[in-house]
């Protein structure tokens, strides 16, 4: 396969693991920091773009990976698609409820592109082991779920270009990552949702927009859900997962995952499975999907999915209201 790169921030990333995939033949690079595309076309050894034309023009690219600013995602991916290329994405792969449509719907009518947003956290070895004992009820029925992005990076929203662009969303930004991995732990999905937002950390500097966001949230099979996305916090960036089940409760810490099975005793069972995960290695699954004709369709289901319960929570802070969950189809 041979691949275009779009942004190299989390990119750069990308690139270096590429570098390493056997079946990845011809890479090119494009950002709009030409001192970047020069830096790492040569540490690299890859072509370098004047601009993101030559890679979608390109009828030798099989896939492009967007890294770009959220805002020209919309634009990249429809490019992708009108010119044949698969498409593996950072998120949020879009930002509203109508680009998303319309990315649906060029889908559908090129059946032979696949498409893929970098959820990193389903690569996470103690989420996935987690998965399994969830199929194996070892926490018995799950009826509440806590899930906390703590993002510990204001200045990028007061410094960086996210607190430039038109419109940013802190839900789809990174709260998308937590809705992401409730909805591959837990097969049941979200119907309903309340949220609220302020805007107290950022609010002396140029970042326009909410800056904590909380949902509760109603699931199709009874269970309640807290959802925070916490991008003002004094906390390390890190994903806060409680997970209380009818058997056992589960916590996520830094170091370890914390199984208690007693009520009345500090009793518990630890796990020390990684945490962490490499962003790209999301990417070189999706690379072997593509390669083999696979699994098309999930990837697409795991992208508009979580976007979708992403949009009602904005709709909600702003309306004040209860939304259930249209999800994109």
């Amino acid at each position: 396969m041979n691949v275009g790169i779009i942004g190299l921030g989390v990119g750069a990333k990308h690139l270096e693991s590429l570098k390493k995939n056997k079946y990845i033949n011809k890479i090119k690079v494009y950002d709009y920091d030409k001192k970047k595309v020069k830096y790492y076309s040569k540490k690299f050894q890859v072509l370098s773009c004047n601009n993101e034309d030559e890679i979608f023009k390109d009828r030798s690219i099989n896939l492009v990976c967007i890294a770009s600013y959220d805002n020209f995602h919309y634009g990249q991916i429809k490019k992708s698609i009108i010119n044949k290329k698969h498409i593996f994405v950072e998120k949020p792969a879009v930002d509203s409820f109508s680009s998303a449509k319309k990315i649906l719907n060029l889908l559908k009518k090129n059946k032979k592109i696949f498409f893929c947003t970098n959820y990193i956290l389903r690569k996470s070895p103690r989420f996935i082991q987690i998965k399994k004992l969830i199929k194996k009820n070892y926490l018995g029925k799950i009826y509440y779920i806590e899930s906390d992005y703590n993002y510990g990076r204001v200045h990028k929203l007061t410094n960086g270009w996210r607190g430039k662009i038109p419109f940013y969303s802190i839900t789809n930004g990174g709260g998308v990552h937590i809705i992401d991995l409730v909805n591959f732990l837990f097969e049941s999905k979200i119907i309903e949702i309340k949220s609220y937002a302020n805007k107290i950390v950022t609010k002396k500097t140029r970042f326009k927009y909410p800056d904590c966001i909380v949902t509760i949230a109603k699931f199709q099979n009874g269970a309640i859900g807290k959802f925070v996305s916490n991008f003002g916090c004094v906390y390390p960036h890190f994903h806060k997962l409680n997970l209380y089940g009818t058997k056992k409760t589960f916590e996520n810490y830094l170091n370890k995952g914390i199984f208690f099975n007693k009520r009345d005793k500090n009793k518990f069972i630890s796990i020390k499975s990684v945490y962490k995960t490499k962003k790209s290695l999301l990417l070189n699954e999706f690379i072997n999907s593509v390669r083999k004709g696979l699994k098309r369709q999930y990837y697409i289901n795991n992208a508009f999915n979580a976007l979708s319960v992403c949009f009602s929570i904005d709709k909600s802070f702003k309306q004040n209201k209860s939304i259930k969950i249209n999800y994109l189809k």
